[in-house]
């Protein structure tokens, strides 16, 4: 099934079901409705007018800023529009288009629209409501009653250009040309306040009348129904298109008569497909935002607003594992068990509510310039599939991390992170990475080879394992770098590294990343009894570079430097010396035979990290002393 179908498919599902044009509430995303189109207000884009039973003004009010949206009916001529003589919507639209002295041409199209509307309306509400709201904007004094209700009586107008003073006195002017008219009757047969946003029964209406005027019909090819077809879609992301084809004859010509020939979109096929976009894009549980203008939409053919809240792409490291309060002092190793491995710890954030049988559906849309849209990415596969898919990249891409409360658990690192990571720019705050493009084209190739149940890109693992031998790019952010890199390199090349120390692997990287740790230890060891271990940088960070590149070399030199340090800590910490110049002899020991072999010297692998990294956490955690003891 093609990207399209599978839109059409959701969202006559989602018709079933109950979804579309259901209002949860301010600030929720809405499946429109059929030739309907929504609006955001921003404070100043938005006036609210109410009538009273009998179709007079009642109030008339800027509709503030906090997330409101406005549902109205729109025509195929009028969601698209451009051009010198715009075509209008139905019902609500700009205020320009009330006032016959700014355009008499689109105040009579408006009128002769809404006429022809309210004409195949049988009598009932529905009817009621559009010939009061009509009879109110025919009024002489349709303009003043609003701009009276606004800003009282003192305000000068030169065409929709109103001059006043507010409350505070101060004179200010206002444009209104473009702020929208949306309209509402109070108490409207009944008590219930019904506006063009809520009423559905007036929704449907126009769906019907628009319905009846179809011609042009043909067989469209995504739906296979005999619709209305159109080569006029919405934009998305703006005005950016998804369907188009080009207005260049020279594009088609020769091949097809007409452009819609190339391509034939029914209307009702061409409005699901771009609706149930538009609402997975507004859904925060749908739609991830991948840097420059690419956004990741996903679904499931029984959950189709995921609200299983399935984040493929931000797992998150699950702090509800915490320990209570007056554990935190101690440190204490907790193994990764079965319950915080569990696929629906990291990427599932709410309840599970797709069933194993059904499908899932995850696409990546680019919006390439003002009037195009690829679609980078589409893959539909079954639930079963996907679970094992995610619980694959979770067992080959997680690594311990430490909670707040000071005990190690599991954690799979975000797409971010790992881009981040392998290509940031370590900064006072964060990991950065400044081209958006990139890593843009970099998510995307996580997701695919999550979805597809593909390794990480290996240009990404090359990257990490650069990375870890240059410590010092990372003064701020190393912690996390080293993090990262261990989740994402612990299963590679067939081998696999866990956080424990692994006293029998001789291999040479391994040994040498174990031998750094002592020094490191060692050093920060002598920085404690002083009390400002925290300030310095130590020689194993300095050399690190040098070290990873010729390990030999360096480790004679990181030997001579460490020896000031010794004498302090076999004194003062004589327990810990011990423990650490024991391991010190076993690397020795393990490293004797490797010495005379030529590659002794040639740069480390990435290994050396899983040894360095399993060292400092056997020093931390395992035979730990107080103070007497030592």
């Amino acid at each position: 099934m093609d990207f399209f179908t599978s839109l059409l498919n959701a969202y006559e599902m989602a018709e079933e079901i109950g979804l579309v044009d259901q209002q949860k509430g301010i600030g929720e995303p809405v499946l429109l409705p059929l030739y309907h189109t929504s609006l955001k207000s921003n404070g100043k884009n938005i006036i609210a007018v109410k009538l009273d039973q009998d179709g007079s003004l009642y109030k008339a009010e800027i509709m503030d800023a906090e997330n409101q949206t406005i549902i109205f009916p729109v025509t195929s001529n009028s969601v698209a529009r451009s051009g010198s003589n715009p075509a209008p919507h139905p019902l609500v639209d700009k205020f320009s288009y009330y006032v016959p002295e700014l355009s008499q041409s689109q105040y009579d199209d408006f009128h002769k629209q809404l006429a022809s509307w309210i004409t195949y309306c049988e009598e009932g509400e529905v009817k009621d409501f559009l010939m009061k709201i009509q009879q109110f904007i025919l009024q002489t004094d349709f303009l003043s009653s609003i701009l009276q209700s606004l800003y009282g009586d003192n305000y000068q107008r030169k065409g929709l250009k109103i001059a006043y003073s507010d409350s505070d006195g101060k004179n200010k002017t206002v444009d209104l040309s473009a702020y929208f008219l949306e309209f509402s009757i109070v108490q409207f047969h009944g008590f219930k306040d019904e506006s063009v946003t809520s009423y559905k029964a007036l929704h449907q209406s126009f769906i019907s009348f628009l319905t009846a005027n179809q011609d042009n019909l043909r067989t469209c090819n995504i739906s296979g129904r005999t619709e209305q077809i159109t080569n006029k879609h919405r934009g998305l992301m703006g005005n950016a298109k998804i369907i188009s084809v080009s207005n260049k004859g020279e594009a088609y010509k020769g091949r097809f008569k007409e452009r819609e020939d190339v391509f034939s979109v029914g209307y009702e096929t061409s409005e699901k497909i771009h609706l149930m976009i538009k609402y997975l894009l507004e859904n925060n549980n749908s739609s991830t935002w991948l840097g420059s203008s690419q956004y990741l939409i996903n679904w499931f053919s029984d959950d189709l607003a995921n609200e299983s809240q399935l984040d493929i792409v931000k797992p998150v490291f699950n702090e509800l594992f915490e320990d209570d309060e007056d554990e935190k002092d101690s440190l204490v190793f907790i193994k990764p068990n079965e319950e915080n491995k569990n696929i629906g710890s990291s990427f599932i954030k709410g309840r599970k509510l797709f069933g194993n049988d059904a499908t899932y559906y995850v696409a990546i849309l680019n919006k390439t310039s003002n009037g195009r849209i690829a679609l980078k990415y589409f893959r539909q596969l079954q639930v079963s599939q996907l679970l094992k898919n995610l619980e694959s990249w979770q067992e080959n891409y997680s690594w311990e991390a430490k909670t707040k409360a000071e005990d190690y658990r599991l954690k799979t690192p975000t797409f971010n992170e790992i881009i981040n990571v392998a290509y940031g720019v370590d900064r006072e705050r964060y990991l950065e990475l400044d081209n958006d493009s990139f890593r843009s084209d970099q998510y995307q190739q996580l997701v695919t080879a999550l979805i597809d149940g593909n390794p990480v890109p290996s240009t990404i693992v090359k990257k990490l394992e650069t990375n870890i031998k240059q410590r010092q790019k990372y003064p701020n952010h190393w912690s996390q770098v080293q993090q990262i890199s261990l989740a994402i390199l612990h299963k590679q090349y067939g081998r696999e590294f866990k956080p424990m120390l692994d006293h029998e692997n001789t291999n040479r990287s391994y040994l040498f990343g174990r031998l750094l740790a002592i020094f490191e230890l060692i050093e920060t060891q002598r920085y404690r009894i002083d009390g400002n271990n925290q300030e310095r940088v130590t020689n194993a960070e300095r050399y690190w570079n040098a070290y990873t590149s010729q390990p030999a070399k360096l480790m004679m030199n990181l030997t001579n430097k460490i020896k000031p340090y010794e004498e302090t800590v076999k004194l003062n910490a004589h327990g810990i010396f011990n423990k650490l110049d024991k391991e010190r002899a076993e690397i020795v020991r393990l490293l004797s035979p490797l010495m005379a072999k030529k590659d002794i010297n040639d740069p480390l692998d990435y290994q050396f990290i899983f040894g360095y990294y399993a060292e400092k956490q056997f020093f931390y955690t395992k035979q730990e002393k107080n103070e007497s003891e030592e």
